[in-house]
């Protein structure tokens, strides 16, 4: 990517606005912020990984994109495997890319709760546009594989609705690597499209720039202190001075970046994520899901609250999946051909919360699970048992240490009244939000309607995190 600078010595910027992260908030402030002739520099802690570059080995994709390579976990009872993106483009470079809408009932329960202003279903709407337009929200053309096929075959028997799911992309190769930085740039993540405008804008892009925190003097944000690493990795100070600074860096790090600067109050405490329970579907007919997109359709019957999906599927990633009960589920690995992997998430009422650690990089993160939860997850893992058998699986196997498995629908059940093992457990994430909850509601509010963080007149806070709640879908 053009304008991306790497460092070699100690460095002093100035600029009228600095952008924290280049995900999908960063991008789209840089990208509002150029189109009116300001001057930006954005600092990013990852690499840039171009498409040219995107390695297919699991191993090497998620060392050069994810955070701490994919292995990353919400501590609790179990805890929660969450991933995050940590490079050029953010989460967009190893996401699905799927475009949803949240729910026109929560958006104006939140607008009511958190007295947020102007955020109705119609106001929204044009930012809504704006985001389709920008990555080509739309549903993928020609044959999409089987391991669709299964959840709309699934969900017509039992008589639930089923979706199709837009994607952002462009011509999709369907190489089945939108979790390792699409190979093609098919996919519309960041680094396609706002990131390249907003340099060609005169945008200064640092990679591999680490924030350390935000000078605040009298009631202003003043300077960003960061250092950066160069390709032989030895570091180098950085510090840019700007008339407005925008945190973008996520819902687990924008709230780490603003405590480390000082700023506690309502930051952090309210994470929210969808808690995910997989299961692997073993068929008598081959699947062969390596050989095209992840599922592109999702049975949408109980959303907001409960949705059933189905993820990326490579031998390698399957491997992985069945290593934390190998002993039960090595055999798998020789049926893989036949095989599926599916999901179902939930809306939760539990929260968590962030907390930067001294001389730590990764901020402590917790989640609990309320009762209510467990209950939701109990009912999700029996409805996705239930569209796989009515699919035509063979066997289905829950993401339960040591589970054997159900062999016919009628033991799909097991956890309908029953609690699941809490121990047992395996949940994970790919959505985040909820950090730093906007509105004019000052006793649970982190930052005003408009982002703005209380009390720092030109800080500003630009991402996932300002989503108030868990929106049940894709955000």
């Amino acid at each position: 990517m053009r304008g991306t600078f790497r460092l070699s010595s100690e460095l002093q910027l100035e600029a009228d606005a600095v952008i924290i992260g280049s995900g999908a908030g960063g991008a789209s402030v840089a990208d509002v912020l150029t189109a009116s002739g300001l001057s930006v520099v954005m600092l990013e802690e990852g690499k840039h990984v171009p498409s040219s570059s995107a390695s297919p080995v699991a191993s090497e994709a998620f060392a050069a994109a994810w955070r701490s390579g994919g292995l990353t976990a919400a501590f609790g009872q179990p805890p929660i495997a969450y991933a995050e993106g940590r490079c050029v483009g953010g989460g967009t470079e190893i996401n699905s890319a799927i475009a949803q809408r949240a729910d026109n009932y929560l958006i104006d329960q939140w607008r009511k709760v958190y007295k947020i202003e102007n955020f109705t279903p119609d106001e929204l709407t044009q930012y809504y546009q704006r985001a389709v337009a920008t990555v080509n929200a739309s549903l993928t053309p020609g044959p999409v594989g089987r391991a669709t096929d299964i959840l709309r075959q699934g969900g017509d028997v039992l008589g639930w609705e089923v979706s199709e799911l837009k994607r952002g992309q462009r011509g999709c190769k369907g190489a089945n690597r939108c979790a390792f930085v699409c190979p093609s740039g098919a996919k519309q993540s960041m680094a396609v499209t706002l990131l390249p405008k907003a340099i060609d804008r005169g945008m200064r892009l640092f990679a591999q720039t680490r924030v350390a925190k935000i000078r605040l003097v009298n009631g202003r944000a003043t300077e960003v202190i960061a250092r950066s690493w160069d390709v032989a990795g030895q570091g180098r100070s950085i510090r840019v001075k700007a008339g407005m600074v925008f945190v973008c860096a996520g819902a687990i790090h924008t709230p780490a970046i603003l405590r480390r600067s000082g700023l506690r109050e309502r930051i952090g405490n309210t994470l929210r994520v969808h808690p995910t329970i997989k299961a692997t579907a073993l068929f008598d007919e081959p699947v062969d899901a390596h050989r095209s997109r992840l599922p592109l359709t999702a049975v949408t019957e109980f959303m907001p609250e409960q949705r059933i999906g189905g993820s990326v599927f490579t031998p390698a990633l399957f491997g992985l999946s069945l290593a934390g009960d190998w002993i039960n589920r090595g055999d798998l690995m020789q049926h893989w051909r036949f095989c599926g992997s599916y999901y179902g998430m939930i809306r939760p009422r539990g929260v968590g919360a962030v907390r930067p650690l001294p001389g730590i990089n990764e901020p402590l993160v917790r989640f609990t699970l309320a009762p209510e939860d467990w209950i939701a997850l109990g009912q999700i893992l029996t409805r996705l048992g239930q569209v796989m058998f009515a699919a035509g699986a063979r066997k289905v196997f829950p993401n339960i240490f040591g589970h054997e498995g159900w062999t016919s629908p009628d033991q799909v059940h097991e956890f309908w009244d029953n609690p699941l093992p809490k121990r047992q457990t395996n949940l994970m994430t790919v959505h985040l939000f909820s950090s730093c909850p906007p509105g004019e509601h000052r006793d649970v509010c982190a930052v005003d309607s408009y982002g703005r963080v209380r009390g720092v007149e030109n800080l500003f806070v630009a991402d996932g995190s300002l989503i108030p709640e868990a929106p049940g879908v894709n955000p």
